[in-house]
């Protein structure tokens, strides 16, 4: 039997208010790292998550599920728990077998109850966490909106690791911020700019070394602030904001490399 490498074994638990798309973003993680052929659905009681009678009958969880992925050497282990507060034991017990998490937010109504739960659960431990905007292809989507509630409410430390290019019917995708392309789109080009500038002053204030040199007016490197985010994730002092949504089909560690990446690599 071959040995596990445990130093690239990763324990993730997914939290968030009940129907922000947990089990939903397990099947499309599943479905592109090719270890499922189609994507269930919740409504149609068919994902992997929500095996249970029980759930496909409630067409939510009800228990803790293992969605194990194997991505570039890493074995990720993703704890999908339920949303309601009737079953916040399994939460609490997924929580004691992880080492980071990632609280999802539905983009169309924010902030909820429940988000303030996952934050205060993962508070206790000292848990590295990020938060994904979810559903961004939903009518009412608001990803500046979301922005604004998660900063108001858990600290200006959450900071975009994402943009969203367009929203509701006209969501395209996503552009990072924390590893920019060469061409960035026109219309977020203004909105790009200022999540950068601030990605990297947060970067810098997490690090002695690094603010020294921001504050003397040099130009930090792009290894610089990918490592300086990197440690600052792993302490808890900076949380990524990342977007997505069901019909947008993405790949969870290729294109959130300082997101669910680093938070593996914790």
């Amino acid at each position: 039997m071959p040995r596990i490498d445990t130093s690239k074994l990763r324990n993730v638990a997914l939290l968030s208010h009940s129907g922000a798309g947990k089990t939903s973003l397990c099947e499309a993680m599943l479905f592109n790292l090719k270890v499922i052929t189609r994507i269930g659905r919740v409504d149609d009681g068919n994902t992997v998550s929500d095996y249970e009678p029980e759930e496909v009958k409630r067409r939510g969880s009800i228990q803790t599920t293992l969605i194990p992925c194997t991505w570039e050497g890493y074995k990720v282990n993703f704890l999908d728990t339920p949303g309601y507060d009737d079953f916040l034991g399994e939460v609490v017990c997924a929580l004691r077998a992880v080492e980071s998490a990632v609280i999802l937010v539905a983009a169309p109504s924010g902030v909820d109850v429940g988000t303030e739960r996952s934050w205060d659960l993962c508070k206790v431990p000292g848990l590295p966490r990020i938060f994904l905007v979810n559903k961004m292809d939903r009518e009412n989507a608001s990803f500046s909106r979301c922005i604004s509630q998660i900063q108001a409410t858990f600290g200006k430390n959450c900071v975009p690791f994402q943009l969203p290019i367009g929203s509701a019917q006209s969501f395209q995708g996503v552009i990072s911020v924390i590893h920019p392309p060469k061409e960035v789109p026109e219309e977020v080009a203004a909105e790009f700019q200022a999540a950068r500038e601030r990605l990297i002053e947060a970067v810098a204030e997490a690090d002695d070394a690094l603010a020294d040199k921001y504050l003397e007016g040099e130009e930090l490197t792009q290894e610089e602030i990918v490592t300086g985010a990197r440690s600052a994730i792993q302490r808890g002092v900076l949380v990524p904001i990342l977007a997505s949504s069901r019909r947008f089909q993405w790949y969870p560690c290729a294109r959130l490399r300082v997101g669910l990446e680093d938070l593996a690599r914790c």
